[in-house]
């Protein structure tokens, strides 16, 4: 029965063709002259338009605030996201800070 392929050995083909799958060293081989083609430049990351120049802000919550959060979106029908900018916009007010948008 034939081994499967590892994955892990697939990515690495991905990005140095020349290895072989087993592992082992390529032999030395003579080049050819031809110059050789080079690589489309790899995407760096997808990033939703509404998202474009903002920064993330995380905060570790304990899993019965974690659902008491996801619920009241459902409740309310929006997403977290939402929630969450409604409450950062309530404590810039609360403290005098300048409105977000």
């Amino acid at each position: 029965m034939r081994k499967r392929p590892s994955l892990a050995e697939t990515m690495r083909q991905a990005v140095t063709p020349d290895a072989r799958p087993d592992g082992a060293p390529q032999a030395t081989m003579a080049k050819p002259s031809a110059p050789a083609q080079e690589r489309p430049a790899r995407a760096t990351g997808f990033y939703a338009a509404t998202r474009a120049g903002k920064k993330k802000v995380t905060a570790a919550l304990d899993p019965p605030a974690h659902k008491q959060l996801k619920q009241l979106g459902l409740d309310r029908d929006t997403t977290t996201e939402a929630l969450l900018l409604e409450a950062i916009r309530d404590l810039f007010t609360k403290y005098g800070k300048p409105p977000i948008a």
